[in-house]
């Protein structure tokens, strides 16, 4: 078990900066992928992701000279677990975007945190302070309010309840991907562990690709898909350094911070993408629902102590 960092040493800082580059590319990711899915499925692109990272990650780690073979070679079966679900993950949230919109899956994701949160505190035995407690708290409430607004305001309820599903069972198998990825981070390299993810998730997802969806699509849509290729190598790569730093549990918080960031550019570019974006169906209580969240995620990052435990 690691100990948690202080809140002044360096390594805490970093470990937060390393979330918050996740959390960033993590609130970008549900409107990328809504454009995405006017030309392709929902398995290609998850597919193409994986594909993507694992073969940008096994080039770099090659020419870093660090053996990226070997952890494919003799597999850790938690890794292959992780990668599984990882898979999973991709499919469910890429699914439930095509049947809602970014900002509600990006909401509605963020009970997985707090699954997550609990089980820093209850399997890996992190402690968290009486402060981080009422942050978790205020700003789980703030996520509330913003989905019940988002609830009110939606025009197809059945399409909305069926992503809501897909998001449910998003953020269980993605709770199973942390807990792997927390346990193999005391053994292995976060980037070895990472490209053993992505092959693993690429194989996986084979049989739902829809192959002749890549030919013949024009040039920008191709620039989506990198970008979302980018998103998951990047994303998963600080995140996966997060882990060996900082407790599981400020992990999952901060990472709450993911439906603001999807708001905020749902307002800045809202016809992008020739108009194929759908307006944000986001009321003046959604919007209060955020600064309440943003309030109570600042309660949990701006801590001066240090936990007992």
């Amino acid at each position: 078990m690691n100990p948690p960092p202080t809140s002044s040493g360096s390594k805490y800082l970093h470990g937060v900066l390393l979330v918050l580059v996740t959390t960033l590319l993590w609130g970008l990711l549900p409107i990328f992928l809504k454009i995405a899915l006017t030309e392709f499925s929902a398995g290609s692109i998850a597919w193409f992701r994986f594909a993507f990272a694992f073969v940008v990650l096994f080039a770099f780690l090659g020419w870093k000279g660090q053996a990226p073979q070997a952890i494919l070679l003799r597999p850790p079966s938690l890794g292959l677990l992780a990668g599984a679900a990882l898979a999973a993950n991709y499919l469910g949230v890429t699914r439930a975007v095509h049947f809602s919109g970014p900002s509600n899956v990006a909401i509605l994701i963020q009970f997985a945190p707090v699954i997550l949160v609990l089980v820093g505190v209850f399997i890996f035995r992190e402690k968290l302070t009486k402060r981080q407690y009422l942050g978790l708290l205020t700003a789980m409430a703030g996520f509330v309010v913003f989905f019940i607004d988002q609830r009110a305001n939606v025009a197809q309820l059945g399409l909305y309840s069926s992503a809501n599903w897909y998001v449910i069972f998003a953020g269980v198998v993605w709770v199973v991907y942390m807990v792997c990825q927390k346990i193999l981070s005391r053994d292995f390299g976060p980037q070895s562990l990472n490209l053993l993810v992505y092959g693993v998730a690429a194989i996986v997802l084979v049989p739902q690709v829809t192959w002749g969806e890549f030919a013949g699509v024009d040039s920008t849509y191709w620039l989506f898909l990198v970008f979302l290729g980018f998103n998951t190598l990047f994303a998963y790569g600080a995140l996966a350094e997060a882990v060996k730093i900082i407790p599981i549990s400020l992990i999952s918080i901060l990472i709450t911070l993911n439906p603001l960031i999807t708001l905020l550019a749902m307002l800045v570019f809202p016809d992008y993408s020739l108009g194929r974006l759908p307006q944000d169906p986001t009321g003046f209580l959604g919007y209060i629902g955020a600064v309440i969240a943003v309030l109570g995620v600042a309660l949990v990052v701006a801590r001066r102590e240090t936990p007992q435990g």
